[in-house]
């Protein structure tokens, strides 16, 4: 792990971030922190992403462009960069990939952002279409695919107008057709390896989200978990995952293992949380909560036919978030839908047959140079951390995230059931070699309001 505490982002007006430069150096040392082709580090043969990618392979490049609006805030400045992966971060990646290749093979950036992203607006604020461009334009093997078959599109009348101490917004969110993934999509499915196989009786009861609460049940039953996953993925030899580390009102944190949603297409078939309380046997709320607040949560998002949806709403200015859709910490469903889809990413095979060893090749690079603390993670609040996260197990990257922020590994399930028990992804925990190059971080993270366990 990389800590270089005051390290930020170039401007994005220096896109394509040509080195040398701060930010490409600390990922170099990132590199040789992990000891990647440590024989030759220092040389200008150093390969290290040939430890990982061989020549002819085929690259997916996974970052983290969750969205440009939090409601109806647009996401701007540091704002954005503590919710997305930053371009500098991304330009050494692809030209050690590009390397690592030997004019063989080809890098495939990709995301699923959330229905609701303007992937142009995140890209372009982070500088990296302006990077991706350019390298293409040099002739590097890198295409740039947003792997959603569909968004959602703003159309609003009021669109936060301010007054009498609320925002006021009222207006359709339209959905429209994207060209998807140019290799098609394939269903795989899990078996009794699913983590949702320990829990029956939440079949029924599986929402994704207050506008579409019921679609995640049709992919559910006992010996049948489905996940849609672009073909450009399973197609891939190796992943190299770029996650954004910061908070997550759903699981404490986001990092490697949670950045796998945004590699399926079909969200609305995911489990984000059970219906009702935990003494109704779900984990939607920790109790139920007024009236009042009940009905202004279904009113931010009414479905309506077409999968288009109604937006009537008005929260008071510098108001704390409702609890809404498991967004607390006895959130006991989302982690089994991350648990399945790294399953998925790691051994489904070309045809999305989910075979007992890896499909493919994976690293990860987390991004922590400005982070997200609190309400993340689309209300993050940027945090100059400073931090480079890197490793082959996404499990354990984890854990030293937990660890970095000052959070406690076992008060998130997430974490600890991929480090144990039956579902393991990764190797035990008492295995990690946990090196630093720089500070460790002494101060901690915030946590969302609705984790207060992550501070034990």
């Amino acid at each position: 792990m990389v800590s270089r505490p005051g390290l930020l982002y170039p401007a994005v007006k220096t896109a394509p971030f040509d080195p040398p430069g701060p930010v490409y150096a600390a990922v170099e040392d990132l590199f040789r922190t992990l000891g990647l082709d440590r024989a030759r580090a220092g040389t200008p043969e150093w390969n290290p992403l040939g430890d990982v990618i061989a020549p002819g392979d085929r690259v997916v490049v996974k970052p983290n462009f969750v969205t440009n609006r939090y409601f109806h805030e647009e996401l701007r400045g540091d704002r954005l960069d503590c919710s997305s992966t930053h371009g500098s971060v991304l330009r050494p990646v692809l030209d050690y990939a590009a390397r690592a290749l030997q004019g063989r093979g080809r890098i495939d950036v990709v995301d699923t952002p959330v229905e609701g992203c303007d992937l142009e607006a995140v890209v372009g604020g982070l500088g990296v279409r302006a990077t991706i461009d350019r390298l293409r334009a040099r002739a590097a093997p890198i295409d740039f695919l947003d792997l959603r078959h569909f968004r959602v599109v703003p159309t609003m009348a009021l669109d936060d107008v301010r007054g009498f101490g609320r925002s006021w917004n009222l207006g359709l969110l339209v959905r429209r057709s994207l060209p998807g993934d140019p290799r098609g999509y394939q269903v795989v499915t899990l078996a009794d390896d699913s983590a949702f196989e320990e829990v029956p009786e939440r079949f029924p009861h599986l929402c994704f989200h207050r506008s579409h609460p019921a679609t995640p049940r049709p992919h559910h039953a006992r010996g049948r978990h489905e996940y849609s996953i672009p073909r450009t993925v399973l197609e891939a030899d190796v992943v190299l995952n770029l996650p954004k580390l910061k908070t997550h009102k759903k699981t404490g944190l986001t990092l490697a293992l949670k950045a796998v949603i945004g590699l399926t297409n079909e969200k609305y078939w995911l489990p984000h949380y059970t219906a009702g309380t935990p003494a109704e046997g779900g984990d939607e709320l920790p109790q139920h909560p007024p009236l009042s607040e009940r009905i202004e949560a279904r009113l931010s998002r009414l479905p309506l036919p077409g999968d288009h949806s109604l937006i009537a709403r008005a929260p008071r200015l510098g108001a704390g978030a409702l609890v809404t859709d498991g967004s607390w910490q006895g959130n006991d469903t989302v982690w089994r839908t991350i648990a399945d889809l790294n399953r998925v990413i790691l051994r489904a095979d070309r045809d999305g047959v989910v075979r007992d060893r890896p499909a493919r090749r994976t690293l990860v690079i987390a991004d922590g140079l400005v982070a997200g603390e609190g309400e993340g993670p689309l209300g993050a609040t940027p945090r100059n951390a400073g931090l480079l996260l890197g490793g082959a197990d996404a499990a354990l990257v984890d854990l030293v995230g937990a660890r970095a922020m000052g959070f406690d590994p076992d008060a998130m399930p997430m974490i600890r059931r991929a480090l144990a028990g039956p579902l393991a992804l990764g190797p035990d925990a008492g295995t990690l070699e946990e090196v630093w190059d720089g500070p460790r971080p002494t101060q901690p993270f915030v946590p969302p309001k609705t984790w207060p366990a992550l501070l034990g």
